[in-house]
């Protein structure tokens, strides 16, 4: 059944992985596979993402109106960092493409870090890269150890002109040591931001389609929402396809939001009475060079702004937050 009318309900983006110029599905490829990185169908994977495709990705959503939130690995695959320059590569690429973020992005979407490296974990007192992936390291750690490294990720975005306002799991980050986790994520921004009220995007509920962001933590001014993604990655697929024809793009729009609206992940989350949190990631959209999904997301953006109507509203995660704070009768 569907929803009653009322007020709109918040839909949102998730950006996973974005950085400067790394391909870091190529970089930790290598790691996860030990093999020479390449799509299924046999196309070596791209060494860099070019700044221009973020201006492209800019023109998408602000022509489509959408918002959410968009993360950067600050040190990305451990080649240099978003402070002093990714390795190989003049530094003024790196500032470029992180002004193009923070004047292009900064209304419409969150800012949040992801992980150190998104891929080795970093030992914080030398620097150097530990032979395990963050993900693995997180799993057995406790709030003395991911505090500081929550902190670094989130100093060295400070620095490089952003106000982070939650933080983003690589991977599962930190899922099996949670509620230390939690506690990491409260007192990082409270060092680096002074703030009390914070988000994570952690979980994913894609079985789940009517679940909504729920208060992870309320402690005197503390406030702390968890937001589950639950609508999938389907943009993942164009990875590894070559086909970039129209109808290939409306297949995988199709399974997001049809044409008329009545079906899709989209749909059947507001029929559940959940609200639609869409996962994608940066390699989704840049389709190895191909830039399909960046086809796929923009077709989305057209058919919720066609078919839903008021139905929704484009939310970035501070917006999503603060509603499930006042839903939850626990505003800050």
């Amino acid at each position: 059944m569907r929803q009653t009318r009322g007020a709109p309900v918040p839909i949102a983006l998730l950006v996973d992985d974005p950085c400067p110029l790394v391909h870091v599905f190529k970089e930790h490829w290598v790691h996860v596979h030990r093999r020479a990185p390449a799509t299924r169908d046999g196309r070596p994977l791209l060494d860099t993402v070019p700044n221009s495709f973020l201006d492209r990705f800019c023109d998408v959503v602000d022509a489509r109106g959408i918002a959410g939130k968009f993360s950067i690995v600050p040190v990305p695959a451990g080649k240099g960092d978003v402070v002093r320059g990714i390795d190989g590569y003049d530094p003024a690429l790196t500032q470029q493409w992180l002004e193009t973020a923070r004047r292009r992005l900064s209304r419409r979407f969150d800012f949040c870090p992801e992980g150190l490296t998104h891929d080795l974990a970093v030992d914080l007192p030398t620097g150097t890269l530990l032979p395990v992936g963050e993900n693995e390291w997180s799993q057995t750690q406790d709030r003395t150890t991911l505090t500081p490294y929550l902190t670094r990720a989130l100093e060295l975005l400070r620095r490089a002109g952003f106000d982070c306002t939650g933080i983003t799991s690589p991977w599962v980050f930190g899922i099996a040591v949670e509620p230390e986790y939690q506690a990491a994520i409260i007192a990082a921004q409270r060092t680096v931001y002074r703030r009390d009220v914070s988000w994570y995007f952690l979980h994913m509920r894609h079985n789940a389609p009517g679940t909504r962001p729920w208060v992870a933590v309320a402690e005197g001014p503390v406030r702390l929402v968890a937001i589950a993604s639950t609508v999938k990655d389907v943009w993942w697929e164009t990875i590894d396809s070559p086909r970039t024809d129209a109808t290939w793009i409306r297949a995988v729009a199709d399974q997001l939001l049809t044409a008329d609206g009545r079906d899709g992940a989209i749909r059947r989350v507001l029929d559940a009475g959940g609200w639609p949190v869409l996962l994608t990631h940066w390699q989704s959209l840049f389709s190895n060079g191909l830039e399909t999904g960046l086809r796929v997301l923009d077709e989305v953006g057209r058919r919720v702004e066609h078919t839903l109507g008021d139905e929704v509203t484009w939310s970035t995660c501070t917006e999503v937050m603060q509603r499930t704070l006042v839903e939850a009768g626990t505003p800050a």
